[in-house]
């Protein structure tokens, strides 16, 4: 044999592929499913929503290519309807059940004997969280190939439960550390086949951007509110004086006395303004916080690789402001019948900045050999988990 194969030659290394990652459609062909979607979840008393998820899901997915190949999701909505009954039996009626009786037989001191129930679901937050992304991984599948999960969702719970401890502790500098640990454990438990994601990245390069974030944030909070009380203090005088002469020896003030005549204009207006200035704060906020996040995102996913290829993501912070501010208005606007529409937005978003480098051999991948669960994602639809951008950056 030794002889043949000296004869033959060398063996010739398996060639690789490349991967080149589209978006086919139009994310506005959504709308009309949108609008049956919302039809028929209020005809069904709500029980279509979780078929309604499943096709937006499954056209959302479908529109994504590798190579030109459309990538399939197959969950159905009795997979996601049977896993929230099962854990509405199990987990939500006793913990809601213990919830009456501790208050009916302890009164106020029930919220003290229910501080481990509150703690307990805040638990359940992160094993949502690793379930949701375990079912859908399962449910993906390109050229006939499936995803998977290896790790423990238990574990990870208790990993975003201790983590998430240190937020506060820290004034939430902890986050990169923290955003970093529960990424790299998502992404070194997926499999595409037998093959895994590996993530490579440390917290340090994200500290910059988030430092810029959380400074960024007080700066816009005190010169917002500077601009604020400089142009309405003035504005006000009339009615702070109304309210001096108003407030009774008690401190009470009477909002009947004759001072409030002829005031109440202004009141509204001064409401109005006042939350036109906290509207205002909260863009600039959003904005702020889209430079760490855009600067995550990009991060997360340069420090990935899958066999030889490596991944690029190229986003802004401007850009990620302007479509999810657009697509949260125009949810709300049409009542959320073009919630599809948004999802879909988002999806074509990340898959268009999204490439990769190097090669792979696809054809050598095997397929997955880990179980595929009989329900869906119960916990994440309990704790109502849906985050469209995390989703689609997972794939």
């Amino acid at each position: 044999m030794s002889d043949i194969a000296s004869a033959a030659g060398p063996a010739t290394p398996p060639t690789g592929e490349t991967a080149t990652i589209s978006w086919s459609g139009n994310p506005w062909s959504m709308a009309g499913l949108g609008a049956i979607n919302v039809l028929l979840t209020i005809i069904t008393l709500g029980i279509y929503h979780f078929w309604a998820k499943t096709e937006v899901r499954r056209r959302l997915v479908s529109s994504i290519r590798v190579n030109s190949e459309p990538i399939e999701y197959t969950g159905t909505g009795m997979e996601l309807f049977l896993g929230f009954l099962l854990i509405f039996a199990i987990i939500l009626l006793p913990v809601l059940v213990l919830v009456v009786v501790a208050r009916l037989v302890l009164g106020e001191a029930g919220a003290i004997v229910l501080l481990p129930v509150y703690g307990f679901f805040i638990y359940l937050w992160g094993v949502a969280v690793y379930r949701a992304r375990r079912y859908r991984r399962s449910r993906l599948r390109w050229r006939g190939i499936r995803g998977a999960m290896t790790g423990s969702s238990w574990g990870y719970g208790w990993g975003s439960l201790w983590s998430s401890l240190l937020i506060g502790m820290t004034w939430g500098w902890i986050t990169p550390w923290r955003d970093n640990y529960l990424h790299r454990r998502l992404l070194n438990d997926t499999r595409f086949g037998d093959r895994p994601f590996l993530y490579s990245g440390q917290p340090g390069p994200m500290y910059g951007a988030y430092a810029l974030a959380w400074v960024g944030q007080l700066v816009a909070f005190f010169v917002i509110l500077g601009i604020g009380a400089a142009v309405l203090y003035p504005i006000a005088t009339p009615l702070i004086d109304a309210v001096t002469k108003a407030t009774g020896s008690e401190g009470s003030i009477d909002w009947k006395s004759p001072e409030f005549e002829g005031q109440w204009p202004l009141i509204a207006g001064l409401i109005a303004a006042g939350y036109g200035f906290l509207g205002l704060y909260a863009i600039a906020w959003s904005l702020i916080w889209n430079l760490f996040y855009a600067r995550e995102y990009s991060y997360f996913v340069s420090e990935t690789r899958l066999e030889g290829l490596r991944f690029d993501l190229k986003v802004s912070a401007w850009s990620m402001f302007w479509l999810f501010f657009s697509n949260t208005l125009m949810s709300i606007l049409t009542l959320t019948i073009l919630s599809p529409v948004a999802e879909a937005r988002v999806a074509r978003y990340f898959v268009q900045r999204l490439s990769s480098t190097g090669s792979i051999d696809f054809a050598g991948i095997a397929q997955s050999q880990q179980k595929i669960g009989r329900t869906g994602e119960g916990l994440a639809e309990a704790f109502d988990i849906e985050a469209s951008s995390y989703f689609i950056l997972s794939i």
